[in-house]
């Protein structure tokens, strides 16, 4: 038998698939979870960087807040003892009537007519005081005091503290109530109360705006977050890039379900996280000037938007989870879409209008969820109409 010449190349060494690159797997995972952390860390950077730098950014934060009627009636009340304190109505009266008549008839009918004229007298002022305190007047007054206590949160940076505002040792920022009751006391001349002429023009007292413990200890660290705010996206997305290229070869996908895990659970954490915080400022309030309800109003005008951001992370995580799921196991879902093809489209379509048009969904949940919605939509199309097409020969 004729032995064939037909050339055979040595056989290959048998070498085990991932021999030599155990690393890349571990290195990945981690990679990926840092990445995840300073997605976060950003978010939170940015937000607290932005209100300790920017003075428009804060006033636009807090300004709203006098619009809210807990933060009125706490106000108003506030401003409306500091003015009665200063018109003692029924000695007033009982003076007025002594100077007159020292008679023991004339002591009496003071004493029993002062207390119901000072009792009407503290109603009106009430009254005054909360039309006051709703009116734009007002809302100016407390835009502007709240600017100063910016100012005065910069200087504590820079130890420079002093100022038309504030901030405690124990973290209450508060702002002066002098222009506030300024304006109160014309209003009640104007409505001829004579009495008011006797509060003094630098009447105003302090009015805690919030109460944080441990605020003024934690000045320098949000200062430090504002300066780093600018380079945590970069290490993140730098983290990002090396977990995927880190990754074995056709892990890649797993790579980054791990990234958006890790940035969706450290997402949760941090909002559970400023919960508690908000409930403790509450909490705290029940043993400072402020009420209960008021410093939730307030405490919810500053971590509201931060805990916003963060819910739209935790939405857009487990969207890049189920996206990229998807792209790595096509044949556990493809072949059931493109035999409901239209139904698939249709949900994804009215999703898209849902939540184009759904009120108080963060701008990042309704682009994230939006963009994902119309790629399914598109790559649905793309799918049915490649089966469809015929082979070439």
């Amino acid at each position: 038998m004729t032995p064939s010449t037909r050339y055979s190349p040595p056989p290959e060494p048998t070498v085990k698939p991932g021999s030599g690159q155990r690393w890349r797997g571990p290195v990945s995972t981690v990679l990926g979870i840092l990445a995840g952390l300073a997605l976060v860390a950003a978010v939170i950077a940015g937000y607290a960087g932005s209100l300790v730098s920017s003075t428009d950014r804060y006033v636009a934060t807090v300004g709203p807040v006098i619009q809210d009627p807990a933060v009125q009636a706490d106000l108003s009340g506030q401003i409306s003892d500091q003015i009665t304190s200063r018109m003692d109505i029924s000695s007033t009266i009982q003076d007025e009537v002594a100077q007159r008549s020292d008679t023991r008839a004339a002591q009496g009918l003071a004493s029993v007519l002062g207390p119901r004229i000072a009792e009407r007298t503290n109603n009106l002022v009430e009254q005054t005081v909360s039309k006051a305190v709703a009116s734009q007047a007002f809302a100016v007054m407390w835009t502007d005091a709240n600017r100063a206590a910016h100012q005065v949160l910069v200087r504590a940076l820079e130890d420079e503290p002093g100022g038309v505002a504030s901030i405690a040792g124990n973290g209450d920022v508060s702002i002066s109530t002098t222009a506030m009751i300024s304006e109160a006391k014309s209003r009640l001349l104007a409505q001829g109360v004579a009495a008011a002429s006797a509060i003094p023009d630098d009447a105003g007292q302090d009015y805690t705006v919030f109460s944080a413990p441990g605020l003024a200890s934690a000045l320098s660290a949000l200062d430090t977050l504002g300066r780093v705010s600018a380079v945590l996206p970069w290490a993140a997305l730098l983290l990002a890039a090396g977990a995927v290229l880190a990754a074995p070869r056709g892990r890649r996908i797993r790579s980054g379900i791990v990234l958006s895990l890790a940035g969706g659970g450290a997402a949760l954490a941090a909002a559970l996280a400023l919960r508690v915080v908000e409930q403790g400022i509450v909490n705290a309030a029940g043993g400072s000037a402020v009420s209960p309800e008021a410093a939730a109003a307030v405490s919810g005008a500053f971590l509201e938007p931060l805990s916003g951001a963060l819910r739209s992370v935790l939405v857009l995580a487990l969207l890049a989870v189920g996206v990229l799921y998807a792209a790595g196991h096509p044949s556990r879902w493809s072949g059931w879409a493109l035999r409901h093809l239209r139904i698939c489209q249709g949900t994804a379509a009215a999703l898209t209008v849902l939540v184009l048009f759904l009120p108080g969904l963060a701008p990042g949940i309704v682009l994230g969820v939006a963009a994902v919605m119309v790629a399914v939509i598109v790559v649905l199309e793309v799918m049915a109409r490649t089966q469809r097409t015929p082979a070439l020969a």
